[in-house]
């Protein structure tokens, strides 16, 4: 049930509250379950009403980032919570009107930030391009087309940028589609305009973003070069392919079922799969790491979601379930369950799948059953309430 809270920071200043407020990181990275915020001060005193999905939510808050944020600033004074049960919480827009210290990234979703990277790159505005990537940005596009390769932070972005002149005309990258998996984003679009020899193209993409408070760390695109390169005079077009049905066949009868004979096929002999430990190549090794998952996850299940099909190219969610019983991923079996969602973008050639990119929900999985360590906070949350009745851990800022 959604929950306004209204909380009382007593004799806080304004400048130990953005100091509170970029501990916490709530602009940067909003909470989960934070859904509205508002503060203004009365006298010495900080009041705040927050809008938040449930009192759990609120309280997970207190203890992960807020009760650290204040223990680390040395806050003593704990605040004082009260909570309304809301009728209404509206939000039409993310963002900040106004703060004593205006934060340089706004809250905002992951799919704004990229579709304001398209936006500032259809008005020219490349600077506000690059201000959206981390500094460990990985930016990938493929070696099949001049501009094609990869390039590291914003400034070999901006290096791949610089490129586009030399071979286009005229350039519009129109996004059509945007697919939200949490720190990662597909993206549905096409590329549309014409060469400096005036051939024209217009060419669907698929790109994955990757974010990380509020910066993309990896950018991937894929897209059928073959127009591209006809309209540079170096090949004709590909084929199309039934990009859905492939991917049903590939996940039932080779994952789920465990038909590895299935994927000599479906995928070429020099298959590339780009996933979380490197390049695998050859169609062998993909049915090997198929084979060590079953072993390790014997119920694997695997089911396809939201398939964005364009060309050659393929974009999709796969939500997958399973028990770790075996010790098929080089570690003893845990026994714990686990339930992932990966966004992937995928391309064929002649029928067969040549190339895959994907984080795999690798490290949510590894989390989930208890091979990586989760952070749990050892300082705990403060705890007051102006009702007089204990109220542990509902704080916020």
């Amino acid at each position: 049930m959604a929950v306004i809270a209204e909380v009382t920071l007593r004799g806080i200043t304004r400048e130990q509250y953005d100091a509170l407020r970029k501990g916490t990181g709530w602009l940067e990275r909003p909470p989960d379950g934070g859904l509205a915020h508002l503060t203004w001060w009365e006298g010495e005193d900080c009041h705040s009403l927050d809008g938040w999905e449930s009192e759990a939510a609120f309280d997970a808050f207190g203890e992960q980032r807020l009760g650290p944020a204040m223990a680390a600033l040395g806050l003593a004074d704990l605040p004082e919570v009260s909570f309304h049960p809301a009728h209404e919480i509206f939000t039409p827009r993310a963002g900040v009107v106004a703060a004593t210290e205006t934060p340089d990234v706004a809250t905002t979703g992951n799919v704004d930030l990229v579709r304001g990277g398209y936006a500032a790159f259809a008005a020219g505005d490349i600077p506000a391009v690059l201000a959206l990537f981390a500094d460990d940005l990985v930016w990938t596009t493929l070696d099949s087309v001049p501009t094609g390769g990869v390039y590291r932070g914003p400034q070999g972005a901006g290096e791949f940028f610089a490129k586009l002149s030399l071979y286009y005309a005229e350039l519009h990258v129109e996004p059509e589609r945007f697919v939200d998996a949490g720190d990662s984003v597909v993206v549905q679009g096409r590329h549309r305009g014409r060469t400096l020899s005036g051939n024209a193209f217009d060419v669907p993409w698929m790109h994955l973003w990757t974010l990380r408070e509020g910066k993309a760390t990896s950018f991937t695109e894929v897209f059928d070069t073959a127009p591209i390169a006809q309209a540079l005079g170096l090949a004709p077009a590909a084929a199309a392919w039934d990009a859905e049905a492939f991917l049903r066949r590939m996940f039932d009868e080779i994952i789920n079922e465990g038909r590895l004979e299935v994927a000599d096929e479906l995928f070429a002999d020099d298959y590339v799969d780009h996933g979380p430990m490197g390049d695998l190549a050859g169609r062998d090794m993909f049915k090997q790491l198929v084979a060590q998952w079953r072993d390790a996850v014997p119920d694997v299940h695997c089911e396809v979601d939201t398939v964005v099909v364009q060309g050659d190219l393929c974009g999709w969610l796969v939500r997958t379930t399973g028990t770790h019983t075996g010790d098929g991923l080089g570690f003893p079996a845990t026994g714990r369950s686990f339930a992932t969602v990966s966004a992937n973008l995928g391309r064929v050639r002649d029928g067969r799948a040549v190339e895959h990119w994907a984080e795999q929900g690798m490290f949510p999985m590894l989390a989930q059953i208890g091979m990586l360590p989760v952070p749990t906070p050892a300082v705990p949350s403060p705890r007051a309430s102006t009702s007089g009745a204990p109220a542990a851990h509902r704080v916020t800022t």
